[in-house]
């Protein structure tokens, strides 16, 4: 590989031969047939691409392994590493790019990998696919396992923490090892050697950092969209400019973690000193200069600009090709012609992506039935909240946003006043902060009674998105919604009633928009509507007599839902005496039903019952396992009963500086809206008496942690 200008080589899959329904995605027969390459596992090309300057020379090499045989093919490896690969180009990486490598075509790979990067690089490698832990080594599986016996695996995987040392042995200046690879591993299943996720780990050598899917010995998920929660996330922070690396995983973890409802939580291990960015600011696409109102007469334009920024910078011929193809004669629309045709000669072959939910070959579509009217748009960016919506829904930070701004723009040329289809479109902008744009889909959307939309909207007056707080147009627009039956607007329009926001504050008021949202089964009203149950009336009798009875029912209905919150609760209701004897098993048993969605309070709640004792057995390991799953999801209170344990040295080794370290985080994680939780961190660190020094340490160490690890 040459210098930073030098044309780029990308090693890159073979062309070969596919079936189109399980290769291509919509961009026409005859265009799928001349642009879709499927992988000869290990057969590969070299082909150059022009890149722009870096100030250093950028390397990746990306594999996604996901034809594990016909019992175990994964969903989105291939799509993740494609995704991957793009996003690494427009970062000005120099990619490689295999698909399902088998034991002989990964060694080789890693071998010309390392053979050909000059001295003192940034190498990334990132790999999605099966992997397993053993021994607290990790090892990442290659294709064409059937068969294997255990022993065989474990000789013939791909060992992490060698790979790493080779990087570090090759003389890179910084490595960063990606693991989208945490999946439920078929092949060992039963094997409590061989455990399920992976181990954590650290690199002993050179500038290194590691980040993992999720926790270690978890496991991570394929998601609803068309990649991984990991992966689609961290693709979407790759792509923002200016972004410092730490920054970007530190995104990424709260975003899945959110995204996922706690159920996968991302990490990573990093000993790093520089500072280190995808893309510089103003590397991006600009926006395009004209009016931000949208409108019928304007929305072809207004699509055409925006799809023309998601995708001008873009290495994948096809998605250019299919721009092209709806605005044949527009400058961009000649541009992207001329961009596609000199990637093809060059002999760029990274591919898009390929969707599969909700995606029935043509022979098998019905007309009249979800077939015929799901897009490729609903399967990208669909909202889980839209009571309209005619797919699953992808959570808010794991849309894969640049596939969904294309997908969604050629949904909305064929069908512009499509109600659902602005919707989504208004979310995509949303989802990356352009405000007034979304506003405008949003709009348009509302203007046609979509409901979501006008809840959206009124979402956006609430939190002062793009502009100040306006209660008043909230609470118009949630209106608007709760007409059209929205269960989320009638339970939000409870909210204001209950906090007086906008309204005068009426407790009785909000009881009503709770009911009516909780008789339709919504379950975050369920859940609020148990709680003022539990509660009873306020010391001015405003709200509804005390029934723990009724608050059971309505946690076990909201429950049945699946929702977490209603699960603690009902959990606690079980282990104390408002429903009569204590029916402790019961209890446990919800709240590690709840814990293991994700819910946040029940570990806090489980590991303070195996502290005391009173309830369950004490089992002070547990419990701190339990609190340390509680403040990861970051709960505040739960750094705090850490930090106890420190102070006291129950269960752990007595340490004041420990004590001080989990204090402060929890000051720093206090929720703004509980003052309690920060003062009461604040006064147990106070407590401790430490010098100005040890504080200070304290300080420095929980603010490192919170930037690699936090919110």
């Amino acid at each position: 590989m040459g210098p930073p200008g030098a044309p780029r080589k990308i090693l890159a899959p073979s062309p070969g031969f596919c079936d189109t329904a399980a290769c291509c995605i919509t961009a026409g027969t005859s265009m799928c047939r001349l642009l879709h390459l499927c992988i000869a596992a290990g057969f590969l090309i070299f082909v150059s691409v022009w890149p722009a300057a870096a100030e250093e020379p950028r390397f990746a090499l990306v594999v996604g392994n996901w034809d594990y045989g016909p019992e175990n093919i994964l969903k989105n490896p291939a799509n993740d590493a494609r995704a991957m690969a793009s996003a690494l180009l427009r970062s000005n990486f120099d990619v490689d790019l295999h698909e399902n490598l088998d034991k002989a075509a990964f060694d080789q790979a890693i071998e010309a990998f390392l053979t050909d990067i000059p001295d003192s690089p940034v190498v990334l490698f990132y790999y999605a696919g099966h992997a397993y832990q053993r021994d607290g080594q990790n090892y990442l599986l290659p294709i064409g396992i059937d068969g294997w016996t255990a022993e065989e695996i474990d000789r013939k995987s791909l060992p992490v923490a060698d790979l790493v040392k080779r990087f570090n042995a090759r003389g890179a200046a910084f490595t960063v090892i990606i693991l989208d690879a945490c999946r439920n591993n078929p092949f060992v299943v039963g094997d409590d050697e061989r455990q399920r996720g992976l181990a954590s780990m650290e690199s002993t050598g050179g500038e290194t950092l590691i980040g993992f899917a999720t926790q270690a010995g978890e496991v991570a998920y394929d998601g609803a969209g068309p990649n991984s929660p990991y992966t689609g996330a961290l693709v979407n922070e790759i792509d923002r400019d200016g972004k410092d690396i730490l920054d970007v995983f530190r995104s990424v973890r709260r975003t899945v973690r959110i995204g996922t409802g706690g159920l996968q939580r991302p990490f990573i291990s990093a000993s790093i000193e520089r500072r280190f960015v995808f893309r510089d600011d103003g590397t991006g696409v600009p926006d395009m200069p004209g009016e931000t109102e949208i409108t019928a007469d304007n929305l072809t334009s207004r699509i055409e600009a925006i799809w023309w920024r998601a995708i001008a910078d873009s290495q994948v011929p096809e998605e250019l090709l299919q721009f092209a193809a709806y605005f044949p004669a527009s400058p961009a629309g000649h541009e992207a012609r001329s961009l596609a045709q000199n990637l093809e000669q060059s002999g760029q072959v990274v591919r898009g992506l390929t969707l599969t939910q909700f995606n029935l070959p043509e022979t098998r579509r019905a007309a009249e039935g979800l077939s015929g009217v799901v897009t490729n748009c609903d399967i990208v960016a669909g909202d889980p909240d839209d009571p309209r919506r005619v797919t699953d829904g992808v959570a808010w930070g794991l849309v894969n946003v640049r596939r969904g701004l294309q997908d969604c723009s050629a949904a909305l040329i064929d069908d512009p006043l499509n109600p659902r289809l602005l919707h989504q479109m208004g979310r995509l902008l949303d989802i990356q902060n352009r405000y007034a744009e979304a506003e405008g889909f949003y709009r348009m959307a509302a203007a046609g009674d979509y409901s979501a939309a006008q809840v959206n909207l009124g979402f956006m007056y609430v939190t002062g998105k793009g502009r100040d707080r306006d209660y008043a147009q909230a609470f118009r627009y949630y209106k608007q919604a709760a007409a059209l039956g929205n269960l989320r607007a009638r339970t939000n329009i409870g909210e204001m009633f209950e906090r007086g926001w906008h309204v005068e504050q009426n407790i009785d008021e909000a009881v009503l928009w709770y009911r009516l949202a909780a008789q339709n089964g919504w379950p975050n009203a369920l859940d609020t509507l148990a709680n003022m149950y539990r509660r009873g009336r306020d010391d001015q009798g405003r709200g509804v007599d005390r029934d723990p009875q009724e608050a059971a029912r309505l946690y076990r209905l909201a429950t049945e839902l699946g929702n977490s919150n209603a699960m603690n609760n009902l959990g606690m209701l079980y282990l104390g005496d408002e429903l009569g004897a204590p029916d402790v098993p019961r209890g446990i048993e919800l709240l590690q039903r709840a814990a293991d969605l994700g819910n946040r309070f029940a570990p806090f709640q489980l590991g303070r019952l195996y502290l005391n004792g009173e309830v369950v057995g004490r089992d002070e390991a547990k419990a701190l396992r339990f609190l340390m799953r509680s403040a990861d999801l970051g709960f505040s209170p739960a750094y705090v009963a850490i930090g106890r344990m420190y102070q006291s040295g129950q269960g752990v080794t007595k340490s004041d500086a420990e004590a001080a370290f989990y204090f402060t985080l929890g000051r720093l994680t206090a929720d703004p809206k509980r003052r309690s939780q920060e003062q009461d961190a604040r006064d147990r660190l106070e407590a401790l008496q430490l010098d100005e020094s040890r504080t200070s340490t304290a300080l420095r160490r929980a603010e490192d942690w919170l930037r690699l690890n936090g919110e």
